[in-house]
């Protein structure tokens, strides 16, 4: 499933498509009556300069196809101010996908979970907007179970977790 993809740090000159393609996952979210991002002011919470400063902490992550372009986004945090205890997790936060990529989201995700125990954390922590109900089917199919609630300025959302096997090479 994996063996066409290439899941890495963003590289300096992808910040501008990073952003595009999140803005239009925002755009999309309109089209199709999801109340998100795009009711939440995102791009103003989340500006250009947001992701630029992500990418120079090393926690801005793109898949792209096997000609290197961009299907998919999301930062891994080492830390995360929405969860009331840090264990061994990174959070996953702005995962989008092109819209005409159909199932680079899933793809992202199990190669984020991949990296996660690889660099030795016991969880994938992420969170989903009260109400979206796909997005929640999907997270608990993917075996992420509620761990709480949050709010972030016009956000509220549910906290999810997963515990990973850890890797036996750890970085």
């Amino acid at each position: 499933m994996t063996e066409n993809y290439c899941f890495r740090q963003a590289e300096p000159h992808e910040i501008r498509a990073v952003f595009d393609l999140i803005m239009g996952r925002v755009a999309w979210m309109d089209v199709v009556g999801i109340r998100q991002w795009n009711t939440t002011k995102y791009d103003q919470r989340y500006p250009l300069s947001y992701y630029e400063e992500r990418r120079q902490k090393e926690e801005l992550f793109v898949l792209t196809d096997g000609v290197g372009e961009i299907l998919a986004v999301g930062a891994l945090l080492h830390e995360d101010e929405r969860w009331p205890e840090h264990d061994s997790a990174y959070y996953l936060h702005h995962l989008a996908s092109r819209v005409d990529a159909k199932g680079a989201g899933s793809v992202f995700l199990q190669m984020a979970e991949d990296y996660t125990a690889r660099m030795g954390k016991r969880y994938m922590r992420l969170d989903s907007a009260v109400g979206n109900k796909n997005l929640e089917r999907f997270y608990a199919s993917r075996g992420y179970v509620e761990a709480g609630s949050c709010k972030d300025g016009l956000y509220e959302g549910i906290l999810r977790q997963k515990k990973l096997m850890l890797s036996l090479t750890v970085r």
